[in-house]
């Protein structure tokens, strides 16, 4: 099958019908037939069953879909990064940040850029970690950004600056702790719910190794997706749960406290990248104002 013929099969795989199908990929129905039988007669077996308006696909057919989907996905991807590639040499930044990243610092690294360059366009997702694998190797945006090296072979990861995790817990709990068990206050966590962070997310592994340091084996309580709505349980008194160093830099202390956690390893922010295509110019402008702006906010951090 060549790629013409894959484009009609999954059409009409994808809808059912010739007429949808034509619609679907602009050419006539007319084509859409004379392609699918002239496939049918180079193969040797039917695809298709025809009935009243509608093609029923054959088993054979069935199996052709589940492997070629695979490649009319790749030329999809294909088609994105051509565009994509046009549009790197319009003067702009495409980035992609996990959440905490773009609701907690994104804003001040926009705010700054636009005082610098104020004729590049800026374009920024807020994806989570396995998210960036598709945007990055597509050309959908030209570098990520997110906590701890990406596994993916084909994206290569830069340490832009590393900083401490926090415990994040309300004030007045904290100064329970405190008054309770002077000598360890974090011990008088272990009778409180975890709000952990669910999937993938680097961050799960610290809040699980406190969880352990504090006698739980089994961490039991909460789970969601973002750190965001991890710490408005938090203000609820509903728990505890760990934070980066961003995070806690714009927590508000009446109501928050953020115990910085000595004893763990720093949390490397990275930087990646589409090992094949690195980012441009442009990008490389905002990259390079990073690392000062990140110092500046650590340094604010108490």
């Amino acid at each position: 099958m060549n790629l013409r013929q894959l484009e009609v099969f999954q059409a009409v795989m994808q809808t059912g019908n010739m007429s949808a199908a034509a619609r679907l990929i602009c050419i006539t129905p007319s084509a859409v037939s004379k392609t699918i039988a002239h496939t049918e007669l180079q193969l040797g077996y039917k695809l298709f069953t025809r009935g009243k308006g509608t093609l029923a696909p054959t088993p054979e057919a069935r199996v052709l879909f589940e492997e070629s989907t695979l490649i009319h996905q790749k030329l999809d991807g294909l088609k994105r990064m051509a565009v994509n590639l046009r549009q790197a040499a319009d003067g702009q930044v495409r980035l992609a940040a996990i959440p905490s990243i773009s609701h907690e610092f994104l804003p001040l690294v926009l705010e700054r850029h636009m005082a610098r360059h104020p004729r590049v366009r800026v374009e920024v997702r807020t994806l989570h970690q396995d998210q960036m694998v598709q945007a990055l190797l597509t050309r959908g945006v030209d570098f990520a950004l997110g906590f701890y090296e990406h596994p993916h072979p084909l994206l290569t990861s830069s340490t832009l600056v590393s900083g401490p995790l926090y415990l994040a817990v309300t004030r007045e709990i904290w100064q329970r702790a405190v008054r309770a068990r002077r000598q360890n206050p974090m011990s008088f966590l272990a009778g409180m719910p975890l709000i952990r962070l669910v999937g993938e997310d680097p961050m799960c592994s610290s809040i699980d190794e406190l969880a352990r340091h504090l006698g739980l084996s089994a961490p039991a309580g909460l789970q969601v997706q973002t750190s965001r709505l991890a710490l408005e349980l938090v203000k609820r008194g509903m728990g505890w749960t760990v934070v980066d160093f961003l995070t806690a830099s714009n927590l508000d202390p009446a109501s928050l406290t953020a115990v910085p956690l000595h004893e763990f390893a720093h949390a490397p922010l990275q930087m990646y990248f589409a090992t094949s295509t690195p980012p441009g110019q442009d990008a490389l402008r905002m990259l390079e104002m990073l690392p000062d702006l990140l110092h500046s906010v650590m340094a604010s951090t108490h």
